[in-house]
């Protein structure tokens, strides 16, 4: 009776471990960031095909960030399930969303049809989901008995109010796997999601089954384009207009606004190509966005000085704004370039590049700016040559005046007609 009792333990225990395996299916676990999935299928007696349950299991950042993982080969028509923490509720939010291509994944509006959410729980160290989803795997979709699983994440996107909804920042990691589903169960009785069993890797490999399909990737890509032409028109165009409008040239106006007219051309039409095309709004698009409003009515306050100075000939609240708002599209355009390269994972030595031509144009502004008002400040009183003033009129038409006039009308206030009489007179 001992040894029956004892033969039948071990067979319980034999049967109790197969059956853990079983369940545990496969199971991928990436290191930096950390987190780990584990999926397993159940044959599906009502639909006659197979459900997956899905476990992920990820370490949150002092952020709390995104993890996500999907059923598929790319972002477009994968099933993608993504967690993240309400930092307010401090809840964990699972998000039911695909893709139409590499782009913002839109929430499955009727996801809950198809999916049900089995456990989402949070703790210090760690966040939790448990998902099924029937009727969501086909042996249509292996390749040589694997399946394609893709995940991404980032970890530095804090959530504040979250629900499904929530605008998702740009992955910092991402990545493809293949999972050999032959390993999990198929036992109609016991339906349960998966455990993540350590931090072991089962039944996946990370090495593709059948041969990539890279499309060539040449350098006029819409992102490189767009990251060219605004490049020069920020750091190139902008910034010469800017100065050249301070300069002593005879005809700065006419260079002046040549200058910015191509510059707003190529920006504007630039930047609302790459707006139409765009799925989700990041901090870079949203700067962009800014900037590009603002040139309209910079440009629009710019003509109006330009109209009102013809006839008053001094400053008003147009100039104001036409001045400062320039100089911010100026400051944040060229910022806003290094964040674009920051977002393309531009190596380190190509963003302090950026950063010293930056800070190179900004003391080059400041210090023509400064030569400006010396000028300026030497040249009141001074005659003005007869031959000069018809040239001379042309330029002034736009003139903006200097940020730390005392007496605006002594420079401005009078006609340029009265200012020839009055050195006929001299003469």
């Amino acid at each position: 009776m001992g040894l029956f009792h004892t033969s039948t333990a071990l067979i319980y225990a034999v049967l109790l471990l197969l059956s853990s395996t079983l369940v545990a299916g496969i199971q991928y676990c990436h290191t930096g960031p950390d987190f780990c999935f584990a999926a397993t299928t159940q044959h599906n007696t009502s639909t006659e095909s197979h459900d997956v349950y899905l476990t992920i299991s990820a370490t949150p950042s002092k952020k709390g960030g995104w993890t996500g993982v999907g059923l598929g080969r790319e972002m477009k028509g994968a099933l993608m399930f993504i967690i993240y923490e309400d930092q307010e509720s401090k809840s964990l939010i699972t998000s039911i969303r695909s893709a139409s291509g590499h782009v913002m994944p839109k929430v499955v509006e009727d996801a809950d049809k198809q999916v049900s959410v089995l456990q989402a729980t949070v703790s210090d160290d760690k966040y939790l989901a448990q998902f099924v989803c029937y009727s969501c795997w086909s042996p249509e979709v292996e390749v040589d008995g694997l399946s394609p699983y893709i995940f991404a994440g980032n970890k530095e996107q804090a959530f504040y109010g979250a629900d499904k909804y929530s605008s998702l920042m740009y992955h910092e990691f991402k990545g493809k796997v293949w999972g050999d589903m032959s390993a999990t169960a198929e036992d109609t009785t016991v339906a349960s999601a998966p455990a993540i069993q350590g931090e072991e890797t089962i039944g996946i490999t990370e090495e593709s089954p059948e041969p990539e399909k890279k499309k060539p990737e040449g350098f006029f890509t819409p992102v490189r384009v767009h990251g060219t032409i605004m490049t020069f028109s920020f750091m190139g165009l902008y910034f010469a207009g800017s100065v050249t409008i301070r300069s002593p040239l005879i005809r700065a106006f006419k260079y002046h606004w040549m200058i910015q007219a191509g510059a707003s051309i190529l920006a504007l039409g630039n930047g609302l190509y790459m707006f139409l095309r765009s799925t989700h709004f990041g901090l870079h698009k949203i700067i962009g966005l800014t900037i590009l409003c603002s040139l309209i009515i910079q440009t629009a306050a710019g003509y109006k000085h330009h109209i009102d100075f013809v006839k008053i000939r001094r400053q008003t609240i147009f100039t104001l704004m036409h001045r400062w708002l320039g100089r911010g599209i100026l400051l944040f355009g060229t910022m806003n370039v290094g964040l674009g390269m920051y977002y393309r994972h531009w190596s380190s030595l190509g963003l302090f590049t950026w950063f010293v031509i930056w800070c190179v144009e900004i003391a080059g502004y400041g210090y023509v700016l400064l030569r400006h008002q010396r000028r300026q400040s030497q040249q009141r009183g001074h005659a003005i040559p007869k031959e000069d003033l018809e040239d001379i009129a042309d330029a002034e038409v736009f003139d903006i005046g200097d940020d730390f006039d005392d007496d605006e009308d002594e420079v401005e206030g009078v006609p340029l007609m009265d200012r020839q009489k009055k050195h006929e007179k001299n003469i």
